[in-house]
């Protein structure tokens, strides 16, 4: 019998890196063989993102490539998956007739039977309908290999915020979270293998076990999580501002385990944006969450998202964020310009901006950051961190590790390190998106 083999693609976000692996073991259990590139592929799945613009044009490009690979070789099984195959369930068969699978967001676990009807039949396979409790939150995080340190697991899915500019309710759902129980016994099934440091996952953790109506809190959770044997990190992302209260920064402040890092989007600095992107807080609710965990946790490291550009915001407007982020001073940003998205309310709002405005404040914001980034940076110099070590060493002959702040620290050092070792380590230089450091 001829070994088949497969090849992933992802674009995305975290949920979307971790889906994939969830798909590589599913393929990995079918007896594939995962190889590095399409055309050496039997089986290609293409796991996609909507989040912006640009990310959709990305894929629609990649199935361009590979329009021209099943051109020369037919058997050849394509499948789009994630959030443009859950957005653009209907169009992607028409723009992309060589798709055989179209795999929504709530069915990943259906992989392995769909595949085996298009080897049976030949017929392609759409699975776009939602359901009430998403099988592939269920299952089981992989570990990657036998050194792996670190990992991510799915504590909900889905959103139910319906901010102006944001797809995810429709493209993920509405928020669907796993009982606790079963957060525990995957955790520890994790460590057990080996794991140091967990990255619990959901569009919107700080509303973990709202659907539920238990009564347990994500602040709950984290407190159960930070008693399992042999986990070092316990990290999280994404926390929504409105659901941010200070019992999750005592729980924070108060847990050895976990880490003194929180990506808090903010959006926009301006009051007026917020509204109208449906946020549900205002910039004084903001800078009051700051206030609390910077109390709480005197050296915690923030990290937020931001968008200029969105319909309506005036020159004040702009303004405004450019201030707040002088204020606030976050460790490290994602920026981006304002991205019309199908289904999204933001569609309808007068005031949408040309591009090379939203372009020059892009600019804008980078330069800001940049600067604050790097004097975060420069201040470190000097100070011993604890880095959990991941690779042994990369591309520059140097041991690669993350601080407890998430930083990634570069480790100029001939020892051989274990991967999951901790490492006191000097930090000798500050670079753009990382530092440099001995023991």
């Amino acid at each position: 019998m001829i070994e088949k083999s497969y090849y992933i693609e992802t674009y995305g976000c975290q949920m979307n890196e971790h889906d994939s692996e969830k798909m590589s073991a599913m393929l990995g259990d079918m007896g594939l063989k995962r190889v590095e590139s399409a055309e050496l592929a039997d089986v290609v799945v293409i796991n996609t993102c909507a989040i912006r613009a640009k990310a959709e044009h990305k894929v629609y490009s990649a199935l361009g490539t590979l329009r021209i690979i099943k051109s020369e070789k037919p058997e050849l099984v394509t499948i789009v998956s994630g959030c443009v195959a859950q957005q653009e369930k209907e169009k992607l068969f028409k723009r992309a007739g060589h798709v055989d699978i179209v795999l929504g967001t709530h069915h990943i676990a259906e992989l392995p039977a769909a595949l085996q009807d298009v080897w049976r039949d030949r017929k392609r396979r759409t699975l776009t309908e939602w359901s009430s409790d998403v099988e592939s939150l269920h299952t089981p995080a992989p570990v990657k290999n036998s050194s792996s340190v670190s990992s991510f697991l799915n504590i909900m899915q889905g959103c139910s915020n319906f901010c102006a500019y944001c797809v995810v309710p429709y493209a993920r759902g509405p928020e669907q979270s796993r009982s606790m129980e079963e957060v525990l016994a995957e955790a520890q099934r994790l460590t057990a293998h080996g794991v140091k440091d967990i990255t619990l996952l959901g569009q919107n953790v700080n509303a973990f076990g709202k659907d539920l109506a238990t009564g347990k809190t994500f602040a709950d959770l984290l407190e159960e999580l930070n008693k399992i044997t042999g986990l070092e990190r316990l990290r999280f992302t994404t926390s929504h501002p409105r659901d941010f209260n200070e019992g999750l920064a005592s729980a924070m402040a108060r847990l050895s385990r976990v880490c003194e890092h929180i990506h808090l989007p903010l959006q926009s600095g301006s009051d007026s944006v917020l509204k109208r992107m449906r946020r549900g807080y205002t910039i004084g609710d903001y800078l009051k969450n700051i206030e609390v965990l910077r109390n709480k946790i005197p050296h915690v490291a923030i990290t937020s998202d931001i968008i200029v550009g969105f319909p309506g915001e005036s020159d004040t407007d702009f303004a405004e964020t450019m201030k707040v982020l002088a204020t606030i001073r976050f460790d490290q940003i994602f920026s981006f310009k304002y991205s019309p998205r199908p289904q999204t309310a933001a569609l309808k709002l007068e005031g949408h901006l040309p591009e090379d405005i939203k372009r020059a404040r892009l600019a804008d914001v980078h330069k800001l950051q940049e600067a604050i980034t790097r004097d975060y940076h420069s201040a470190a110099v000097g100070t011993v961190q604890e880095v959990l070590i991941e690779k042994t060493r990369n591309s520059c002959g140097q041991a690669t590790g993350r601080t407890r702040t998430n930083k990634i620290v570069n480790i100029n050092s001939s020892r051989e390190f274990q991967p999951g070792s901790l490492v006191g380590v000097k930090i000798i230089r500050g670079l753009r998106h990382s530092l440099i450091g001995e023991i």
